[in-house]
């Protein structure tokens, strides 16, 4: 049957026809819609499954692994920096292997659409020693999962499933299976210490053995199943193209295009590769050209002075693919002249940089409003998180973004490299639950003195809104209470939009720190505005306009609070856009210092 899918959507109706009835894992875009709709889907079929968020991305890798050593089919989610946090788990994996199926899908982001880094999880595959199989379609996708699942089990190893960015999220027509025939699987621990528990160094090193005879098994699959087909149709023309994922797409189109005679050799396998059946078909060509996206994995498992790619300079290194950059490549080789693909005008002027900002009415806005105020720019630093309050950095409120949790150990670095600045780091409560509680423990342990503020609105917003433990647990799990059991006070605001009492709760922070010997850490009970249950009952709906004769055009307001219903008109008065104020009210009496901010009397 044919249903339009979104890459993400036809990823968690894979896993529930190849029958996974347990998953976990962190949300991260862009992979945070596969576990929602996994969930969709269990709902929806009426199939009993497990499905839930863990605190992080290691948690949710051996949750999930530990139900795949039990017999089951299960699933970890992740984006590619993820897969840095479930790193230590999956390496001893992949030496420990399993009994029932675990696919592990971390989505990659090239372009660096919404993350810190553009890695490649492929890389990580190579390094962990395990298959990846790298879909170029939403279609693809599907398949892959499916068969992910049948090799995790042939193979007794972890699969992974490396989409990209325009893998999860575009849309296809998809041919998916017809009906359900969904068993959930039994889980039946076979106890084996030898494997489950090998101690080294005599244990691990069976288990590496074991893995590279494991790894030879897979490249002679990866020949016999995806490669050996297609050699057949192979018309020995002067170039071969080794393409994988989406530059395979590209390819392909750059290809018909420009009507350029070359085989394609499609990689869906790209770790671990065949080598020696591979580099055999090279001596029908004069050149081989590499098309992957985005590190040179498939290039640096083969040698031959007829390759180019990455590694030669001839294919572009940075950002994701695109036609254009497929046409590039062509040209630095010499298959086509650049000026064949460079047509029409050029622009001679770039648009302006509109930079991502924080949502009308969004209290992360008045808490970095409200830090400027009080602590002076040029005698403090401010480390902050992964996060919507990244966006602070429009604000001047934000010095440094590491990593997830990285805010608090890195105030703690810069409390002994530059004691004499007052450091305040911020981040959100999720991010706090991910990796933030080691850290704080760490500074309490070493009396490093900081303010840190974690900013608690009950949703890790940036992804999709998931629920944090704290909310799903709110009876159970308190920030504050965690944050009482490092060994801390913790001072306590809930948020109102009034900057005056923002502002007078961070000089209380400011005092306390002066006598503090260690960490002065405050939870701020926000909410986001895209929260439909609670929003709605958190914002005062009273919406502002501004009075022109009172506006000095003193550009707080635009460069200072930088709420985007806020804009100059052509008289170089400050204007609020009706139609993006979502009355939160803040900006009247205590925002502008003539007080031209006022609330719009409602019609009688």
């Amino acid at each position: 049957m044919k249903e339009i899918l979104m890459g993400n959507d036809a990823i968690a109706l894979a896993l529930i026809h190849s029958g996974v009835d347990m998953i976990s894992g962190y949300p991260g875009t862009p992979s945070s819609e596969i576990i929602g709709n996994f969930q969709k889907y269990a709902k929806n079929f009426k199939l009993q499954t497990y499905a839930q968020w863990a605190t992080n991305e290691k948690v949710g890798f051996e949750v999930a692994y530990a139900g795949a050593i039990a017999g089951k089919k299960t699933c970890a989610t992740m984006k590619q920096v993820g897969l840095n946090v479930a790193s230590d788990a999956l390496m001893s994996a992949s030496y420990i292997g399993l009994k029932g199926a675990m696919l592990l899908i971390s989505a990659d982001d090239p372009g660096f659409h919404s993350s810190q880094t553009e890695q490649d999880s492929r890389a990580f595959a190579k390094f962990a020693k395990i298959p990846v199989l790298d879909p170029a379609t939403p279609q693809e996708a599907y398949d892959m999962v499916k068969l992910g699942i049948e090799i995790s089990h042939k193979f007794e190893t972890v699969v992974m499933l490396r989409p990209v960015m325009r893998v999860s999220h575009a849309r296809e027509i998809c041919e998916v299976d017809d009906g359900l025939d969904f068993q959930p699987n039994i889980g039946n621990f076979e106890r084996n210490i030898a494997r489950w528990a090998a101690v080294p160094p005599a244990g691990r090193f069976r288990q590496g053995l074991e893995q590279l005879e494991r790894l030879e098994a897979i490249k002679a699959f990866n020949w016999n199943y995806f490669l050996e087909p297609q050699v057949a149709n192979l018309k020995h023309s002067k170039t071969l193209i080794l393409a994988s994922g989406t530059g395979f797409g590209y390819a392909k189109e750059a290809l018909g295009e420009q009507n350029i005679q070359a085989d394609v050799l499609k990689i869906d396998m790209p770790y671990p590769l065949p080598k020696e059946q591979i580099e055999a078909l090279f001596t029908d060509y004069e050149q081989v050209i590499v098309f992957e996206e985005s590190y040179p994995c498939i290039e640096e498992q083969l040698s031959s002075p007829k390759l180019h790619g990455k590694l030669t300079h001839d294919v572009h290194k940075i950002d994701e693919f695109s036609k254009d950059k497929v046409l590039a490549a062509f040209s630095n080789i010499g298959l086509i002249k650049k000026s064949t693909f460079y047509k029409g005008a050029k622009y001679t002027k770039e648009l302006p940089n509109r930079p991502p900002n924080l949502c009308p009415g969004c209290p992360h806005r008045d808490v970095f409003f409200s830090v400027m105020k009080v602590f002076r720019k040029k005698s403090s630093i401010f480390p902050s998180d992964i996060g919507c309050y990244t966006l602070g950095l429009n604000q001047g409120a934000i010095d440094t973004v590491l990593c997830m949790g990285g805010s608090i150990s890195m105030a703690s670095g810069f409390s002994i490299a530059d004691p004499n600045k007052t450091i305040v780091a911020s981040i959100g409560d999720s991010t706090f639950m991910h990796s933030g509680i080691s850290p704080l423990i760490n500074a309490v342990y070493q009396n490093h003195k900081f303010i840190l503020l974690i900013m608690d609105n009950s949703t890790t917003a940036m992804t999709g809104r998931q629920a944090t433990p704290e909310r799903a647990n709110p009876s159970s799990i308190d920030i504050k209470k965690i944050i009482e059991g490092c060994g801390v006070a913790c001072f306590e605001y809930v948020y109102e939009p009034n900057i005056d009492q923002t502002i007078a709760f961070m000089k209380k922070l400011k005092e306390a720190y002066k006598t503090a010997t260690g960490p002065v850490v405050a939870v701020i009970r926000e909410f986001c505005v895209l929260d439909k249950d609670r929003a709605p009952q958190m914002l005062p709906r009273i919406f502002a306009q501004v009075d022109p004769d009172k506006c000095v055009a003193c550009d707080i307001c635009t460069t200072q609070y930088k709420c985007p219903p806020m804009h100059y008109n052509d008289a170089h008065k400050i204007e609020v856009d009706p139609f993006l104020c979502i009355g939160c009210s803040a900006c009247i009496d205590e925002l502008c210092p003539t007080g031209a901010f006022e609330r719009i009397e409602e019609e009688k």
